[in-house]
């Protein structure tokens, strides 16, 4: 591969992250873990993984304005989940976050918030996907810039972890 140019040399590079997929065999030994974890948790977590497997195909046949990512001015802005709410947020989160990782297919931050947005939306629950960037310095290399995507319903973050590092892109439309 040719060397890059000496002004693409101070560009930051955008970088995926390196996800693990993992074998179908791993999944199958799991399989007790989740009967032991009793039939409602079980069951979330078979929601998780089949809301899941829905958000990564219809990330792989629609574009991501197709989406309608990020879902600027989707959710109130003064929304606030009362304790019902509140309560299944926290059950799509923690079985969002026990399927993605353990799923043969990739479910990155972005598959995770269209899996979470649909469950919510099914309850009635507002919810906003928000994408934000960071740079990040790499030792002896130039910096990089990561992308992430979060869901949050209120101010409730329901996937995509610790955002604090990570600017929020406009919460207006791009001009067309």
């Amino acid at each position: 591969m040719p060397d890059p140019a000496p002004e693409d040399a101070t560009k930051p590079r955008l970088e995926r992250p390196a996800q693990v997929k993992v074998p179908p065999a791993r999944v199958l030994r799991e399989l007790p873990v989740l009967v032991a974890a009793g039939p409602a948790r079980a069951l979330d977590i078979v929601r998780a993984t089949a809301e899941l497997a829905h958000a990564r195909i219809l990330l792989s046949r629609k574009t991501v304005r197709q989406l309608g990512i990020p879902d600027f001015g989707q959710s109130p802005s003064g929304f606030v989940p009362d304790d019902r709410q509140c309560q299944h947020i926290s059950r799509v989160a923690k079985a969002i976050a026990i399927a993605a990782p353990r799923v043969p297919w990739r479910s990155d931050c972005l598959v995770q918030c269209l899996a979470g947005r649909r469950w919510l939306a099914a309850r009635g629950i507002p919810s906003r996907i928000s994408i934000g960037m960071k740079r990040e310095a790499q030792q002896g290399q130039d910096s990089i810039l990561l992308a992430h995507a979060w869901l949050s319903a209120g101010d409730v973050i329901v996937t995509g972890g610790d955002i604090a590092d990570f600017a929020r892109f406009g919460d207006q439309p791009p001009h067309t």
